[in-house]
């Protein structure tokens, strides 16, 4: 059974925006989050290949069964039946143990993918969090703005209302290009 895992191009293509900004929605996961999803392809992967390979040996173990059965001769000594049903038993307790096996592999890839996600989930919410209110000094009020993918410094002005020439003052940034996914600005009131 192979294990198809629809959840993470939901949850990196997720944008975050911050209170009062435009974004524009992303068409690839942030690095940290194409990582995580590289590794959770990778563990799927392996899992499979395991699961895979338990289905195989259960292949051939019932296959050793009904070859078992079909060699039988029409009739049969003691010996030779109590020889079968102690092989028959022993591939009775190999396929019940190839079962243990895959239940506990689909249950650690479940637990595996849940952490992942929930990691992930978490990871997001905070780079999500709405842009908080700060004091800069005594006189000037203001909030602060993460930029987020695919935001200029034209955008960020626009949507708080205040003019490039401030945002560049205030944030001594060396030209209205210089600004990068992950900085910090501080937007005056």
């Amino acid at each position: 059974m192979k294990i198809i895992f629809h959840l993470l191009p939901m949850v990196a293509g997720l944008a975050f925006a911050g209170t009062g900004c435009v974004t524009t929605p992303e068409t690839e996961p942030p690095a940290a989050s194409q990582a995580d999803v590289g590794y959770l392809r990778e563990e799927i992967r392996r899992l499979n290949a395991r699961l895979d390979a338990s289905d195989a040996e259960l292949g051939r173990v019932q296959g050793e069964v009904v070859s078992a059965r079909s060699s039988q001769p029409a009739t049969a000594s003691a010996a030779q039946v109590q020889s079968m049903q102690t092989q028959l038993d022993d591939h009775q307790r190999q396929i019940r143990a190839l079962d243990a096996a895959r239940a506990q592999d689909k249950k650690e890839i479940y637990d595996d993918i849940s952490k992942k996600i929930a990691t992930l989930l978490k990871a997001s919410s905070v780079s999500s969090a709405p842009a908080r209110s700060t004091k800069r000094s005594a006189s000037q009020n203001g909030i602060e703005h993460v930029v987020q993918s695919g935001e200029s410094l034209s955008k960020i002005a626009a949507a708080y209302g205040v003019k490039m020439s401030v945002l560049v003052e205030e944030n001594a940034l060396k030209s209205p290009d210089s600004i990068f996914v992950g900085q910090k600005l501080f937007i005056p009131e």
